[in-house]
C-alpha cells in the first residue's frame, strides 16, 4: 500500500514536498486494524486517520535523539 503525503504546514507559502511512504502488505492489516476503529469511533474517513497516524509516527521519530552514548567506561 502506498501512502502520499505533503508535508507542508498550512501556513507555509514555499515549496512543498510529497512524501511517499510505502507500507509493506504484511503490515497493512495490522496498521488498518488501528485505524479502522478510531475511524468509526470519531467518524471521520480512514484515509485521513492513516494519514495523521503516519505524520505523527516522522514526528515522534524528528524529535527523538538517536545518539549512541559512550560506551567507554568512565573510570579508564
Amino acid at each position: 500500500m502506498n501512502v502520499y503525503l505533503n508535508c507542508k504546514p498550512n501556513n507555509y507559502d514555499g515549496e512543498s514536498d510529497l512524501l511517499t511512504v510505502e507500507v509493506p502488505s504484511s503490515y497493512t492489516e495490522e496498521l488498518m486494524g488501528h485505524v479502522r476503529p478510531i475511524a468509526e469511533q470519531k467518524n471521520i474517513d480512514a484515509g485521513k486517520i492513516l494519514k495523521d497516524i503516519i505524520k505523527q509516527s516522522i514526528t515522534e521519530i524528528e524529535r527523538r535523539s538517536y545518539e549512541r552514548k559512550s560506551r567507554k567506561n568512565k573510570r579508564r
